[in-house]
């Protein structure tokens, strides 16, 4: 909680002193989260931080500037650790008990359960990013649903998202850097995510089961409803409430989720009284982090700090010259060569929010002939599948994690046909945008 509250701070107020506590805590962070790891965590997280510390200091750092990079993925990071929080008010509130029950009134018809875990993924995961894995699973966890199946509902609702919503990384950082609107680019990701949508219908959902086994409770329709309807005013309320935010304030997204996310379940409590099942659901809170999340906060703050190691390497020169050397073959080619790159760069440990910024402004500045909406989809669209494959990304980690399986099985086993799909999908879609750009 300390490394989080102090990545707000110093995204708000950055001074070199509060860089340097910042930096320690993170270190610390990472100490504590990586002694409880079993063996092969230890070792993938161990390895991407001492290769990182050693890179460093052949470059020529010394002391803290040894561990650069450590706070690079913070943003995500506080988001996944934070964003629990948001479910206490619901919870508490009975808002969400309509959803649950009605997911486990239809737990044994799997094609409903499909469709009902993955529109609840749907409505939250555009607003509170990684950190609705976390809460969606934390509310289905106890109804039984077998570990394929809640992968695959997780999957198809979740990586959508990532390619429309301007509360992602993906989407936010690329507009930026192409200096695109988000009006310009919306029309061309929601078309591509309802397409992704009906990929995913079509190859994820289960063969149809009995529906005499689907349970109806016709006495509580009513109230499931009420909150159905509360649940998606909330969702478009902090909706609202964000973007309201980031007009008046023209803060980072991320950075204003993340204050959400303490601020509001801290109103709910002052606003109703509710002190002693706060008190309640934080003990909850910290024994799930501290359980649940070494992995994560070690493969963030270790990748980072190799990640921001590595690329200060010769690699970004050679880089260049290969996409402009694919780019003379074809469209579909110079895209193959940036989802490879990009995915490959993530199996290794090097987030996309050092890679693709260096892909794409090579594709914006370079003589590639590549229309700009072709480009920032080529690089969104590579971040998403690679998040969702790279057993170092936190898409696949949490994902993973949450069913017990690794991430290996979980991204080609279990869902392999889908992300074939949607890449066809896609290289059909890039050399549309080209076409029409």
């Amino acid at each position: 909680m300390s490394m989080c509250v102090l990545y707000i701070i110093q995204e708000i107020i950055s001074t070199d002193v509060l860089n340097s506590i910042y930096m320690v805590v993170c270190i610390l962070v990472f100490l504590i989260a990586f002694f409880p790891l079993h063996r092969k965590g230890k070792m993938l997280v161990g390895f991407l931080f001492v290769m990182g510390i050693i890179i460093h200091y052949f470059q020529g750092n010394r002391a803290l500037e040894l561990f650069s990079g450590i706070t690079q993925n913070l943003a995500l990071l506080s988001i996944i650790l934070l964003a629990p929080l948001l479910s206490i008010p619901l919870k508490r509130e009975g808002v969400i008990d309509g959803v649950v029950t009605k997911l486990d009134e239809q737990k044994n018809n799997e094609r409903r359960t499909f469709y009902g875990v993955s529109t609840f993924m749907m409505f939250l995961a555009p607003i509170l990013n990684m950190g609705a894995l976390r809460i969606v699973h934390g509310f289905v966890e106890n109804l039984h649903i077998s570990a394929k199946l809640l992968s695959r509902s997780y999957y198809g609702g979740f990586t959508p998202a990532v390619i429309w919503s301007p509360f992602f990384a993906s989407v936010g950082i690329v507009l930026y850097i192409a200096e695109l609107s988000y009006l310009s680019y919306m029309l061309v990701g929601i078309t591509f995510a309802f397409l992704q949508v009906v990929i995913g219908i079509i190859l994820l959902r289960p063969e149809k089961g009995n529906k005499e086994k689907v349970q109806n409770n016709p006495t509580n329709r009513s109230a499931d409803r009420k909150n159905v309807f509360l649940l998606i005013g909330f969702v478009f309320g902090l909706l609202a409430l964000l973007i309201i935010e980031e007009a008046i304030t023209h803060q980072p997204m991320l950075l204003l989720v993340c204050l959400n996310c303490l601020l509001i379940p801290f109103l709910w409590v002052i606003f109703r009284r509710k002190f002693s099942e706060m008190k309640s659901e934080l003990r909850i809170y910290k024994d799930r982090v501290t359980n649940k999340s070494n992995m994560e906060m070690g493969i963030f703050l270790g990748a980072g700090l190799f990640g921001n190691a590595l690329v200060q390497t010769s690699i970004v020169d050679v880089l260049q010259n290969v996409i402009v050397w694919s780019s003379e073959g074809s469209i579909f080619f110079l895209f193959l060569f940036v989802i490879c790159f990009i995915t490959l760069m993530a199996v290794i440990g090097i987030h996309q929010i050092i890679v693709v910024p260096i892909i794409l402004t090579i594709l914006l500045t370079s003589d590639i002939n590549i229309s700009m909406l072709a480009a920032a989809f080529m690089c969104i669209f590579s971040w998403m599948l690679s998040s969702a494959i790279s057993p170092l990304n936190a898409l696949n980690i949490i994902i993973s994690s949450c069913v017990r399986k690794d991430g290996l099985t979980v991204a080609f086993k279990w869902n392999g046909k889908y992300f074939f799909g949607v890449t066809g999908m896609a290289f059909i879609y890039v050399y549309f945008l080209n076409v029409i750009g």
